[in-house]
Formats: C-alpha cells, sequence, structure tokens
C-alpha cells in the first residue's frame, strides 16, 4: 500500500483530523541516512508529523520542524509541504546503533529534554510564522504537539509510531492529528491523546501494516464518523538538484572556487536526502569566470 494522507471533519463535534500512513518514506529515509534503528523512529516521526501539520493551511504551505536536544541525538531538521513531499535529517544518524527497537520504545534518551522545538510555517506570503517552545518529553511527536497547543493554541492530540522488524527495518508507520475547532468538543481530543499516549496507534500499525489511514483515524476516534475531504500520496522527495548546487557554489569567494578547482573536482553533499553531487573541474572554472567579474566590481 502506498503512503497516503487524509484530511477529514465530524462536523457534529467541529474537530479537524488528518491522518496518514507513511512506511515507505520512512524506509527511503532511513535507507538514505543508514540510519541506527533508534533514530529511523526519531526520524520517521518527524517526517510523519511535519506531514501532518503542512496539511493544514488552503494551500502552498511549507512547514520546517527543527528539533534541538542535549541527548546523542543533537537534533532533527524536517522539511514538509503541502503536496505530500517531505525530506529531512538527524543530525548525529548513527546515535544509539546498538539498541534494539522491534517494540514501542520511548526515545527522551536519544533526542533529550532540554532543547527546544521550532517550527516555521511558509505559505507563499511575505512573512513566515515561527513559533518556539522547549523540549518536554523528548519524544519528538509529543513535543509537536506540545507546541501546537503552547504556541499555537490549538487542542491538539498528535501521535506518529515507526514499527520495526528484528533486524531494524521499517515494517510501518503513521501518524494522527486532531484538532478541536472553535466550539468543538475538546473531550474528544483529549481521549485521542490518550489512545496515543497508551499506544493504541503503534499496537494497531503492528498488527496490520497495511492498515488504512481511514482506519488509524477510526482506532484514535472511535464511534465518531467523519467525512474525508480529500487525500494525497506522500513521499520522500527532496528538492535538491545540480542546478541548486551550483547556485550554491556562485556564492563562494573566488579563492574557495579556485582551491576547489585546483583539486580537479567538488564534492556536494545535501543534508536533506544524503545524494552526493560530483562538480567537475571545468565547471568550477566557469564559475569562477563567472564571479570574477562581480568580485572586481
Amino acid at each position: 500500500m502506498s503512503d497516503l494522507l487524509i484530511r477529514a471533519l465530524c462536523r457534529p463535534l467541529a474537530i479537524r483530523i488528518v491522518a496518514a500512513t507513511t512506511g515507505g518514506l520512512c524506509a527511503e529515509a532511513a535507507w538514505r541516512h543508514r540510519t541506527s534503528p533508534a533514530v529511523t523512529c526519531a526520524l520517521g516521526r518527524g517526517l510523519t508529523a511535519g506531514l501532518l501539520l503542512s496539511t493544514l493551511t488552503t494551500g502552498g504551505e511549507r512547514v520546517t520542524i527543527q528539533l534541538q536536544g542535549d541527548g546523542p541525538l543533537g537534533g532533527l531538521t524536517v522539511d514538509a509541504y503541502d503536496d505530500g513531499d517531505v525530506r529531512g535529517y538527524a543530525h548525529q544518524p548513527r546515535a544509539w546503533a546498538g539498541r534494539l527497537m522491534d517494540r514501542r520504545q520511548r526515545l527522551q534518551g536519544l533526542l533529550g529534554r532540554e532543547g527546544v522545538v521550532h517550527v516555521t510555517r511558509d505559505i507563499g506570503l511575505r512573512d513566515r510564522y515561527q513559533g518556539q517552545v522547549r523540549l518536554g518529553t523528548g519524544e519528538v511527536d509529543e513535543d509537536i504537539e506540545a507546541y501546537l497547543r503552547e504556541s499555537e493554541q490549538i487542542p491538539s492530540a498528535l501521535g506518529c509510531e515507526v514499527v520495526l522488524d528484528s533486524a531494524g527495518q521499517v515494517r510501518a508507520a503513521g501518524g494522527f492529528l486532531a484538532q478541536v475547532l472553535p466550539g468543538g468538543n475538546v473531550d474528544r481530543i483529549r481521549e485521542a491523546q490518550h489512545g496515543l499516549r497508551t499506544g493504541v496507534l503503534y499496537d494497531l500499525l503492528a498488527a496490520q501494516p497495511a492498515v488504512s489511514a481511514e482506519a488509524i483515524a477510526g482506532a484514535l476516534l472511535p464511534g465518531l464518523e467523519f467525512e474525508v475531504l480529500g487525500s494525497r500520496p506522500l513521499r520522500f522527495r527532496c528538492r535538491c538538484s545540480r542546478d541548486r548546487v551550483e547556485g550554491m557554489l556562485r556564492t563562494l569567494s573566488a579563492l574557495d572556487l579556485s582551491e576547489m578547482a585546483a583539486e580537479g573536482k567538488a564534492e556536494v553533499t545535501c543534508n536533506y536526502c544524503n545524494e552526493v553531487y560530483l562538480v567537475e573541474g571545468e565547471v568550477l572554472l566557469r564559475l569562477l569566470d563567472e564571479i570574477g567579474p562581480k568580485e572586481k566590481n
């Protein structure tokens, strides 16, 4: 089953719902970054949460989540787009390398308890919305939920889980977000929070790796009827390209480019997707010629 996100609404209780299956994109992120099993779980939670948040406005939104902590992971950075694309990386991808994660685990020792959650929303306007809160639990999804409550002041239930096998490979992953709209039923949000914290989502994914996004929403809000407003496929996809790499190199000084050209090549690695771009010496010389007149002026 392909990764999929749904947006839904329970009109009688005024609750907005987003649910997603993300096993494929979490597996690709783990493969690209060669993450340890523990970091696979943390990064998967972050990627899934970013996708859930990027659907909350009318369109064209990009959400960047940065978590920084005092644990061995160091932090996570995630970019999610409302078209279903997401990318991200962990600062220390091999942290906790020796630990098995073939059951639901607590990650607070990995990320740490001291640090911040920083969220930037870019909806294509001149100004970007930015908010920041302190880490609370170090569980990634719980701290992003706390950001929604504290910074954006919206009662929310958010949870993301990654299920691994005994070899540390991704079996399934998914996420859920429910938010109360003005005049909505806050008690059902609290019930969903309790279900997420007690492992309802993890148990569902572990028992049914091919579970649908609709089934995830139904499990966290049992007995609730909701209307699916739309869906979109999800994928791990970076926006880097050779043209962008050359554009970045143009920002370097002539001295830096000269040193690279003297070595005959340069290798540039994208943090977000770990793709390596080889820039040949003749390209470096061309870029040096292009920026030379600018520096002289």
